[in-house]
């Protein structure tokens, strides 16, 4: 019997980690998400350690392993983490405002702090592939003196080594001087300002917050409250202590005026723009002079913006950062308040536990959108009719999913349309989203097909279909949460330094070609709908978009995920889905590009440095997943070299564990560009939906 004092507990899609201090026996979820056993020897009930020798046993194991580790409201639970920088704002909110995490919880992060370490050179980057910088080491470094680690600790004395050899933390990027600064680690002089000012500004004009991209208007929100009120922790013994050992000078002779632009080279990405550099020459002027009355109205409006945030997420927010700070805001505001306790109690809904520790993920998980891909996946296979109670448990949480009402006073807090959307994790969580919109309407047209569930009406996916039509933009394309509402040149105002494409949402071939695909499909089940005829002229812009994008080498540049060859899985799957025909140029295209890309041992594998560069890098090994979507694309597109999916086809099998999982492999995710997050759930989704359509085009035998 497998034990374990850690285990996963759900309720409609919400994930807690909860500690037992007596051991329990583990449940397969447990297992396989722990890593409890040695990846490929857990075998559930059903399953045998018999490898696979043809494509239909292949499935069936996917499928029969999958399936057990499912949860029990019907999701499946996976690792959403990779990031680096987001751990340190959790754990300095709560150093600031006196919350004491539970210490097994404390222990696991400093085990994942230590695990993720640079064996090399002692450092941590931005994600846990990137190489060492200065955001990530001083943050982890902090974080661990914070948690309780000595300064003595060899891991402690490697990391700070690796920090004063490169310049010290003065040059840390923005994010990093606001949540030292926050620390009281780091003066606020030495930051450029967060004008909170500019939320008072009124929609019409193109700069105003309401036109950002949400994730970034989100973020600014609270941070601009937080600079404003110069909000800061006690000078305590330990701060003093960091003051001194995370800085080449002494602390108090820093030039701190000086390091409002100093961003270490191992940093930068994105860098400041001549206008940037103006306009914050002109900010660190006004905020000698600013107008108290002025400023203090823009505190309160602020809040009541964070506090509309707070409640319409249920104290989840859009995503790790501004919950955190958020919570800072809060306590700021009414100290130790029961929103206060409110924002505390969802901080679990960000801790993941994994073989490596605990970690904070890049949301409160990924559960509707790796559910809705794994239900087509299954539905594919051709043998969901045999796992019935899988398929109704998933067919729920699609249901307990959908989003049933707008938010309230959407102009005035700059929201969209929600009623019939689906979003990217819970129900509780509550943004809308395009592509996950669109995968869930795809996932619940797919399952109306089997007769022992009840399906999701006809009216609420058209709820679905009527949000993806608001979302549409003028180019024809789609964009992520909402329209896109700012010129492009106001990426001219990116102060992030590590990210690109921040300050609008733009238009994706990942969620036009979702879009595109769920309106093609519910054209098919709904012909006669009053909306058809705006359905039909949504998918013919939305297709020239995608042809518009297109790369002269065949390719798209992917968004969301790794990265060419994600990207062009989309945009393949969204042509042939709207009934362009396979002889098109731009699916011909298409294919050669990825074939082109075939390994010797007949795999994918693209490095996630292809996002970083906007140009084709090849993975030092192939990945499944990165073979899973190229298989897909040239089956969707009925490629005619069938010698060429033949061989992704053995690989995927000869990297398939005898019990059906797959290798956890490298990072597959990414967010603007530049930072990468995990998806751990493609791994079982992909290879399993490659085989399943490779035996229903070819093989067509039953299973």
């Amino acid at each position: 019997m497998t034990t374990t004092n850690w285990s996963l507990k759900v309720d409609r899609g919400r994930q807690t980690w909860e500690y037992s201090q007596e051991k329990k026996e583990a449940t397969d979820v447990d297992i396989h998400l722990l890593r409890l056993k040695e990846p490929g020897t857990h075998c559930p009930e059903g399953c045998d350690l018999n490898r696979a020798k043809t494509p239909q046993q292949a499935i069936k194991k996917a499928f029969q392993y999958f399936s057990k580790v499912q949860t029990e409201d019907g999701h499946w639970a996976g690792d959403y983490g990779g990031p680096m920088f987001l751990l340190p704002g959790l754990v300095i909110t709560c150093y600031v405002t006196g919350y004491q995490l539970p210490e097994p919880t404390q222990r696991e992060i400093i085990r994942y702090l230590f695990n993720r370490q640079n064996p090399v050179d002692g450092g941590w980057g931005l994600h846990i592939e990137a190489h060492s910088d200065i955001f990530g080491t001083t943050l982890q470094y902090v974080s661990l003196r914070l948690l309780g680690v000595p300064a003595d600790h060899p891991s402690a004395v490697k990391a700070r080594t690796f920090l004063l050899q490169n310049g010290g933390a003065t040059g840390i990027p923005s994010w990093g001087k606001f949540w030292l600064a926050t620390l009281n680690a780091y003066d606020w002089n030495g930051l450029n300002p967060i004008p909170i000012e500019f939320w008072l500004l009124p929609y019409n004009l193109p700069i105003a917050p309401g036109r950002w991209w949400c994730h970034c208007r989100m973020v600014y929100l609270p941070m601009s409250y937080i600079y404003a009120k110069k909000t800061t922790g006690p000078l305590t013994d330990l701060v003093k202590e960091l003051r001194r050992e995370i800085y080449c000078q002494e602390y108090e002779k820093i030039n701190w005026s000086e390091q409002r632009n100093n961003i270490s080279k191992l940093d930068m990405y994105y860098e400041h723009t001549s206008l940037l550099n103006v306009i914050n020459g002109s900010l660190n002027a006004y905020e000698k002079v600013h107008s108290k009355w002025l400023r203090d109205k823009a505190i309160d409006y602020t809040f009541d913006h964070i506090r509309y945030e707070d409640e319409q997420t249920k104290y989840i927010d859009i995503g790790p950062v501004n919950k955190t700070i958020n919570m800072l805001c809060v306590w700021d505001r009414e100290g130790k308040s029961p929103a206060f306790y409110k924002h505390a109690d969802r901080l679990k809904d960000y801790l993941w536990l994994s073989f490596d520790g605990m970690k904070m993920q890049g949301y409160n998980g990924s559960q509707l959108w790796d559910t809705a891909f794994t239900i087509q996946a299954f539905m594919e296979s051709g043998i969901a009719n045999q796992f019935q109670d899988c398929m109704k448990l998933a067919g729920h949480y699609l249901d307990i999913s959908q989003v049933p009402d707008d938010a309230r006073d959407m102009k005035h807090y700059h929201r969209h349309y929600s009623k019939g959307a689906w979003p990217f994790s819970t129900v509780d969580h509550g943004w809308p989203i395009s592509d996950c919109t669109a995968e869930g309407i795809k996932s619940a047209l797919a399952l109306r097909s089997l007769p022992f569930i009840e399906p999701i009406s006809l009216d609420r996916i058209a709820d679905g279909i009527n949000v993806l039509l608001t979302l549409q933009n003028g180019d024809g394309g789609w964009a992520s949460y909402e329209n896109t509402r700012g010129p492009k040149w106001l990426e001219k105002f990116n102060p992030s330094e590590v990210f690109q494409n921040i300050m609008i949402d733009y238009s994706y071939v990942e969620c036009s070609a979702a879009c595109i695909q769920a309106m093609s499909s519910f054209r098919k089940h709904a012909p006669n709908h009053p909306r058809i005829k705006e359905v039909n002229r949504s998918i013919a812009r939305g297709v020239k978009f995608i042809k518009s994008i297109q790369r002269q080498d065949g390719s798209w540049l992917g968004s969301w995920g790794i990265c060419f060859t994600y990207g062009t899985w989309f945009g393949i799957e969204g042509l042939v889905a709207s009934g362009e025909p396979l002889t098109s140029p731009s699916i011909v295209k298409a294919c050669k590009f990825l074939a082109s890309k075939q390994r010797a041992d007949g795999g994918w594998g693209e490095s996630f440095k292809s996002n970083v560069t906007k140009e084709y890098v090849q993975h030092e090994t192939s990945q499944v997943v990165n073979t899973g979507w190229a298989l897909l694309s040239l089956m969707s597109a009925k490629y005619p070299d069938r010698e060429c999916i033949e061989r992704g086809i053995k690989f995927l099998m000869q990297r398939q564990y005898p019990n059906g999982d797959f290798p956890q492999e490298s990072i597959i995710g990414v967010f603007n560009f530049n930072c990468m997050i995990s998806y751990s759930n493609y791994k079982n989704i992909f290879p399993l939906w490659a085989l399943s359509r490779y035996n229903q085009l070819y093989l067509k035998s039953k299973i």
